[in-house]
């Protein structure tokens, strides 16, 4: 081979490798731009799918705040009625506390619907209290009258009385309510209570003070005979009287409705993320 052939050979091969080696560092360039486009479009992708979950979320918690706050304002109105009608003021047509009942549980569906199980569990509760008021007034209103008419005659009158149906209240306590009633709806009060021994008889004679101080009150005019009758049967069977056990419900139903605001409201400013489930 001629120096002259040598030289170009060697020349040819120079430019092979110069070009091989432009066609590597292009092929890792275009390498660097694919990898470079594809953390660009999944930085992307994640800004996108993190940013329509925080629009879900504040949907979400709008929803919830909707729903919770006119749950609380039902139950507030719920509450101005029965209060209502532990004071004894008469109910419009349209206005009643089965109608505020309605409305309430009307309420208490968004609050189911939105969630979470934490706070439909709170929202239960203010429920099951508000639905016991509500079936007592409806079902029991004539003896909740009664028992508030009794409480407002004078002392003087009523002191006595008032330690009779203690009296007969205590000791129906070791009875059942079903036995106490048998007791003073039967014909025959003494074989009645005969047959359930010394307690019984205990029962008896405190009912038959109890009855004859009411009756004492009657004859004055105090008390009408349906009235007399009312206030003996829930001594004779209630453990608590229905008066006080209204005031107690209302008092847990207050209570329920406190435990549920504070409950919605940790849910509303909680900010932690959401876990998401793949």
């Amino acid at each position: 081979m001629t120096p002259e052939q040598f030289t170009a050979v060697v020349g040819l091969g120079g430019v092979a490798l110069g070009i091989g080696g432009t066609l590597i560092a292009a092929r890792v360039q275009l390498k660097g731009s694919h990898a470079q486009a594809e953390a660009t479009r999944r930085a992307a992708e994640t800004t996108a799918v993190t940013q329509y979950a925080g629009t879900l979320v504040q949907q979400n918690r709008a929803a919830q705040r909707a729903a919770y706050v006119a749950f609380v304002s039902q139950a507030r109105e719920f509450t101005r009625e029965v209060d209502r009608a532990i004071v004894g003021t008469s109910w419009a047509a349209d206005d009643s506390l089965r109608e505020q009942y309605r409305r309430l549980s009307t309420a208490f569906s968004a609050v189911e619907l939105e969630g979470p199980a934490v706070v439909i569990a709170a929202g239960t509760a203010v429920m099951d209290y508000a639905e016991d008021l509500t079936s007592q007034f409806e079902y029991s209103a004539p003896e909740y009258r009664a028992w508030q008419k009794f409480r407002s005659v004078d002392v003087g009158q009523a002191r006595q009385a008032s330690t009779a149906l203690d009296a007969l209240r205590s000791a129906a306590r070791p009875l059942s309510p079903e036995a106490a009633h048998r007791m003073r709806s039967g014909s025959d009060m003494v074989e009645a209570t005969q047959s359930l021994g010394a307690l019984g008889e205990h029962w008896r004679q405190k009912y038959v003070v109890a009855r004859d101080g009411l009756a004492a009150l009657c004859t004055a005019g105090t008390l009408e005979a349906s009235e007399m009758a009312v206030l003996l049967e829930d001594a004779g069977t209630r453990r608590i009287p229905l008066d006080k056990s209204v005031e107690d419900w209302e008092s847990e139903l207050f209570s329920a409705m406190e435990k549920f605001t504070e409950c919605a409201r940790q849910q509303l400013n909680d900010t932690r993320p959401e876990r998401r489930v793949d």
